[in-house]
């Protein structure tokens, strides 16, 4: 890229990418210093419906997606603690989404046996916070890789679960380049899951509005073209 498109890069446009770290480590000691970004894989899904003992049809699995927060809070000689935040998922049910947010706290270790349990408090769509929790239960797949399913409690005939499968998101960098003499695209890897373009004209501002330009995938990215707009533009990629 020439001095001229360096020049409109540094007045006209500016990426801001999610601060993303991966963490490694076994379970017996603190594995994570800093807050890490989860993503949900592909294999996590929703259940909402009818249970035993009530006589009806058995729930079916949707596929949900999204992120969320983990942040170490301690270790209490028998477990690494969490704080899980910013839970964001979304579940694709007749034509149409539904948000699930929230937080809660997950554990993992054990004298033994590897242990984990997520106990989360969440809102599906507009509906009151209900509590699901997955007890306390074998770790399914080696930390940092979260693996496990949590349900509502005390329900009757009624319930919602997960089966989450979830990972550290892993690190990218964006890219920006010029498309003709009046465009611009934003390019980010497909593998980066669950993260959405947004603009503004004001780095400082405290709201930014989502890039409708829907991305195509070339090779192995998403690639958002642009036209190029007067003034300044600020673009940042968000998990959804």
């Amino acid at each position: 890229m020439g001095g001229k498109a360096l020049s409109f890069v540094a007045k006209s446009v500016l990426v801001v990418a999610c601060a993303l770290a991966v963490a490694t480590g076994g379970a017996n000691a603190q594995t994570v210093t800093n807050s890490v970004l989860y993503c949900l894989n592909a294999s996590s899904t929703f259940e909402q419906g009818c249970i035993p003992p009530c006589e009806c049809p058995d729930m079916l699995p949707v596929p949900v997606r999204g992120t969320f927060w983990l942040t170490p809070t301690g270790y209490d000689g028998l477990y690494n603690n969490y704080a899980v935040t910013n839970v964001n998922w979304r579940v694709s049910l007749s034509g149409s989404d539904l948000i699930i947010t929230g937080s809660g706290t997950y554990k993992v270790g054990g004298e033994v046996a590897l242990l984990q349990e997520l106990a989360l408090d969440l809102q599906l769509g507009g509906a009151q916070v209900e509590h699901l929790d997955s007890g306390l239960v074998p770790a399914a797949a080696p930390f940092p890789e979260i693996k496990v399913t949590i349900s509502t409690t005390n329900k009757l005939c009624f319930a919602s679960s997960f089966n989450l499968h979830a990972s550290p998101a892993p690190p990218f960098e964006p890219r920006l380049g010029l498309a003709g003499s009046n465009g611009v695209v934003l390019s980010w890897p497909v593998s980066a899951a669950s993260f959405g373009l947004e603009e503004s004209s004001d780095l400082t501002a405290s709201s930014w509005t989502p890039v409708t330009n829907a991305p195509t995938v070339t090779g192995q990215e998403n690639q958002v073209t642009l036209a190029r707009a007067p003034g300044n533009r600020f673009y940042r990629l968000v998990p959804h």
